[in-house]
């Protein structure tokens, strides 16, 4: 049902190319390490630079799917003025899980290790309406604890007439026990920046155990600012979704 509110637009301007990630595929479109029959283990190599991640902690990458093969369950609600919004939950790793609600206008989504998120979802992505997520979430995992998460998100812009695609990688920090649960640490522009995939992880490995929830603001990588580093030295943020 949400493919009627969010994706049948995106598919009709971008021909279902590389639409969704396939399984074994990360983010970013390079294939992940590892068995591709559901969430599993491998290990990448660490981020360089200041941040949490170290040469003596290297995360490791688990991808969980959110699709029907029975990790996720939904419902559509419809409000009094009629409109129509399909929420989803979906398992993901060492007991957290990823909720999501679809509307005509995109795709909201949040992360918590308990049933209930609590707080109100955040839009995927930062151009253009008719997006949604892509169906493979990657974790970022020290010793079983999972504190960030990658997911793509697809949109489309009309500005010009004509539909423009846009592709997002959005990093989330997890707050396991916090409130809020989850919030986006930044995004890297895919269809800007070359080695997108990595750039995610970057961002993940050496801002998200320190990103400001409350900031209001998050990091943002495109072609002004093609690097974390350079994104660092830029200032380059725009306000949270």
């Amino acid at each position: 049902m949400k493919q009627m509110f969010v994706s049948a637009l995106v598919v009709a301007f971008a021909g279902g190319a590389g639409l969704y990630l396939t399984a074994g595929d990360a983010p970013g479109g390079g294939t992940a390490p590892g068995p591709v029959d559901g969430t599993v283990d491998g290990t990448v190599d660490g981020a360089g630079g200041a941040g949490s991640v170290t040469p003596e902690t290297v995360p490791e990458t688990r991808l969980s799917y959110t699709d029907d093969r029975g990790a996720c369950s939904g419902e559509e609600l419809v409000s009094e003025d009629e409109r129509v919004t399909y929420v989803q939950a979906c398992d993901g790793v060492a007991g957290w899980r990823w909720f999501a609600e679809a509307s005509e206008h995109g795709e909201t989504s949040r992360f918590s290790d308990r049933d209930d998120p609590e707080t109100a979802g955040q839009y995927g992505g930062y151009l253009g309406n008719f997006g949604d997520f892509h169906t493979v979430i990657e974790w970022r995992v020290i010793d079983g604890a999972p504190y960030a998460a990658i997911q793509r998100y697809v949109s489309a812009t009309f500005e010009t007439g004509e539909p423009v695609r846009q592709e997002t990688l959005i990093v989330t920090a997890l707050r396991p026990g916090g409130s809020p649960t989850s919030c986006h640490v930044g995004y890297v522009d895919a269809t800007a920046v070359s080695g997108a995939n990595e750039i995610a992880r970057d961002m993940a490995d050496r801002l998200a155990a320190e990103h400001d929830c409350g900031s209001g603001s998050v990091w943002v990588v495109d072609a002004a600012s093609p690097s974390i580093d350079q994104a660092l030295a830029d200032g380059s943020t725009r306000p949270a979704n």
